[in-house]
């Protein structure tokens, strides 16, 4: 039996009913002013990527955009097309509302849209990542991929078929919002 553990994360976790509704102030206190909600078509058919929208305008924070084209086996396709629109609509964060696959999306997409580039390979593996990265906040709809509170990003590179895993401190999310509200109703996978 190990007589040592260490715990270290740095995401500040905001738990309970009414969490939601603390995400626009927190964001904008890390300077967010433009974020990009990500999602799928799934989570967005629910509603609940339109009430995450009015939750942000409410705080006077208002999304640039809803993108909800993330599939369940995201790929580096998907995240360079989403990081050029990131900046093509002037963003400066993210909020990743869904399940592991939008969230290790997001986390992707962050990658390209705060150290440039349009080639998210260049910075796969560990240790790649040379700086913090933009704001991040992540609103998960499910519970048990724990990706919201992981330093590892995996996304598959669709011309040689693997799953690449991109891995760094800076991954981390700034905040994750866990409402009970968002997972109510939804289906079990």
């Amino acid at each position: 039996m190990s007589r040592y553990y260490d715990f270290f994360c740095p995401v500040k976790l905001m738990a309970g009913e009414q969490a939601l509704e603390q995400l626009a102030s927190e964001l904008a206190s890390l300077g967010a002013r433009r974020p990009l909600l990500l999602t799928d078509k799934g989570v967005n058919g629910t509603g609940l990527a339109t009430l995450l929208a009015n939750v942000l305008v409410e705080g006077e924070l208002p999304v640039a955009a809803i993108w909800d084209e993330i599939p369940a086996d995201s790929s580096t396709a998907v995240v360079e097309r989403i990081a050029k629109r990131y900046a093509e609509l002037g963003c400066d964060s993210l909020v990743a509302l869904g399940g592991g696959s939008v969230i290790d999306t997001a986390k992707a997409v962050n990658i390209l849209a705060s150290l440039g580039g349009e080639h998210l390979l260049d910075y796969a593996g560990a240790g790649c990542l040379t700086r913090p990265l933009k704001p991040l906040a992540v609103v998960p709809t499910t519970a048990g991929t724990g990706s919201e509170v992981t330093l590892v990003a995996v996304i598959k590179d669709e011309a040689s078929g693997r799953k690449v895993p991109f891995t760094s401190p800076f991954l981390l999310p700034q905040l994750a919002v866990l409402d009970p509200r968002l997972t109510q109703g939804l289906p079990l996978n």
